[in-house]
């Protein structure tokens, strides 16, 4: 006859923390260790990539991401400029000029080498062409960026950002990390 024993083990329960502690300490270990060395978090400071990404998002940049290869098109990235009083300031705007393009804003869209910029989406005409109302021609290492709100952001048509140097970019903005009910991958 077979008796069951209605009190679990104590070394399964036991085993069970244990097991569940471990799990916790290492999600943790690696996410401080992803923080610390393969990224960084950015906060979205005005409205220039809306809709995309709002003021006051958190977001997460890879920091590695050109170690391997260049920046593309569209993609969205992290830079750095430095002010004439010396201090960096920190922006994040879409690439759309690679180097060694000619960019060119006219009639409100952006041209490439001559060629309209053809995007997904419907885009308002841009209204202040800026620097770009005449060609630019992109150095070896320079790149034309924009922000997703264009008619309201301050990019590569001022003086005050002009095109970014490769050795300026810090990295591609990816996550979304914060506010919770927007965490979600950047295209």
């Amino acid at each position: 006859m077979r008796f069951y024993n209605a009190m679990p083990d104590k070394n399964i329960f036991v085993d069970r923390i244990l097991k569940w502690i471990v799990d916790v300490i290492v999600v943790i270990v690696l996410a401080l260790f992803f923080m610390n060395y393969l990224g960084q978090q950015s906060k979205v400071i005005g409205n220039s990539m809306n809709d995309r990404l709002k003021n006051g998002d958190k977001v997460m940049i890879n920091t590695l991401a050109y170690d391997m290869h260049s920046p593309e098109r569209y993609d969205v990235i992290m830079f750095n400029k430095k002010e004439k009083n010396g201090d960096k300031v920190e922006y994040i705007k879409r690439i759309v000029g690679l180097p060694g393009e000619t960019i060119q804003i006219k009639d409100g869209r952006i041209y490439i080498n001559d060629k309209e910029l053809k995007y997904n989406e419907k885009m308002d005409d841009i209204v202040n062409p800026g620097l770009a109302s005449q060609k630019i021609k992109l150095e070896y290492d320079e790149y034309f960026v924009i922000g997703d709100n264009w008619n309201s952001s301050e990019d590569s048509r001022s003086n005050t950002v002009g095109n970014v140097k490769l050795s300026e970019i810090k990295g591609k903005v990816w996550l979304i990390s914060w506010p919770f009910a927007s965490i979600k991958i950047v295209k």
